[in-house]
């Protein structure tokens, strides 16, 4: 195995465990997928490579966490099965998937190497993507905290503290306190910069493009008649990050 860092095959012998069983497809797997993962550029997260509980599969997946928290906010993985993976966010302990394209699952076939390519693929756009922390706020106390990709405002993780809540929405609806405008959002993992248009203020960030500003040409942007703030709002990623607090009351 090479020295990357992710996907360390950790030896269950040491642990007083019995050995890997790994067939030599799964071997090719394991080892075209952390020749790719090499060369990542992308921030730190946790990987492993496993077997479920009904050793049914090759099990490799990762984590995102919010590291300042302490705090897994999903799992990703991938179950191979010699000629075919399934791929998808984890739904339990158990590593079982979410079976939905909204959830990214998929199903692929082809030859061990080709299925460690794909892997590789999927697993670095996930880790690429930028992740926020929005913190709602009533008179200086945090009493809702959501994890969010900062590109779709998916919601990753999230609670509220009902003793402050309820205060809190109370104040929300006669005015005296506006969630979208006593809140804190920061950047957990990724790049980015600050986003222009009227949910700025709520969510002010989005993926920066790869590469640098010099290696990449400036296309014009086209004349186009401006939305008004209701249809400029309702897609937003401010406009889901409210409907997404407002869903906890």
């Amino acid at each position: 195995m090479d020295s990357s860092p992710w996907f360390v095959v950790e030896d269950p012998q040491e642990d007083g465990e019995e050995p890997w069983d790994f067939d030599a497809g799964e071997l090719a797997f394991i080892a075209t997928l952390r020749a790719r993962a090499a060369s990542w550029r992308v921030p730190p997260a946790h990987s492993s490579v496993d077997r479920p509980e009904d050793d049914s599969s090759l099990l490799v997946h990762i984590s995102l966490s919010d590291s300042e928290r302490r705090l897994t906010l999903g799992e990703w993985a991938v179950h191979f099965h010699g000629t075919h993976m399934r791929a998808g966010k984890v739904r339990d302990q158990l590593f079982n998937l979410h079976e939905t394209p909204e959830d990214g699952f998929f199903h692929a076939s082809g030859t061990a190497e080709q299925l460690a390519e794909q892997c590789a693929t999927w697993f670095e756009t996930v880790l690429s993507r930028p992740v926020i922390r929005m913190e709602w706020l009533s008179l200086d106390s945090v009493y809702a905290t959501g994890w969010f990709f900062a590109d779709t405002a998916e919601a990753l993780a999230g609670g509220v503290d009902h003793a402050l809540a309820s205060t809190s929405h109370t104040g929300w609806r006669t005015s005296r306190v506006r969630p979208d405008r006593h809140h804190r959002c920061t950047l957990v993992r990724g790049t980015s910069q600050p986003q222009k248009g009227l949910h700025a203020p709520l969510c002010p960030y989005e993926p920066k493009p790869a590469g640098s500003p010099a290696d990449r040409p400036v296309a014009p942007e086209p004349v186009r008649t401006a939305p008004s703030a209701r249809e400029e709002g309702r897609g937003s990623v401010g406009h889901r990050l409210r409907s997404w607090i407002a869903g906890w009351f």
